[in-house]
């Protein structure tokens, strides 16, 4: 009787384990990515609420700035809140200035004109599209 094992049992026995490993790790990945989706789209709900708030608190004009990477809250140059867009979604939203939040704490365009309807855009995850529709007020609904 022979004891251990012979070395070719020893690869396929780490064979199979790293094939197992392989898969649970492209799993994760996918679940963390899907998570940090579903995080991006709640936290994009208050932004515009935050925003509005801070405007409100400091008694200054802020800008709503979309960079194609990330969306920001400035007042002038500075960045005040930052929500990064993870990768797989798509905004809707032209670069550069998107509104202006006002010391009342209203949103207006990013002219500085009062909005004549709520700020509308889409959001792209994957297959699924989400429309967000912020109220004068900086208070964003989905829209399914």
């Amino acid at each position: 009787m022979r004891k251990g094992m012979t070395l070719i049992e020893l690869l396929v026995v780490i064979g199979v384990l790293m094939v197992i490993l392989a898969i649970a790790a492209f799993n994760g990945q996918r679940t963390l990515k899907g998570q940090e989706q579903a995080a991006f789209l709640r936290s994009l709900q208050g932004f515009f609420w935050q925003g509005a708030t801070e405007a409100a608190s400091r008694g200054a004009l802020l800008d709503v700035v979309f960079t194609g990477e990330r969306l920001e809250i400035r007042n002038g140059t500075r960045s005040l809140r930052t929500l990064e867009v993870p990768q797989g979604v798509s905004l809707t939203l032209p670069r550069g200035v998107v509104a202006r939040l006002t010391p009342p704490g209203k949103v207006v365009d990013a002219n500085g004109n009062s909005l004549t309807q709520p700020l509308s855009f889409q959001v792209g995850l994957g297959s699924k599209t989400y429309t967000y529709v912020v109220s004068l007020i900086g208070e964003a609904k989905v829209e399914p």
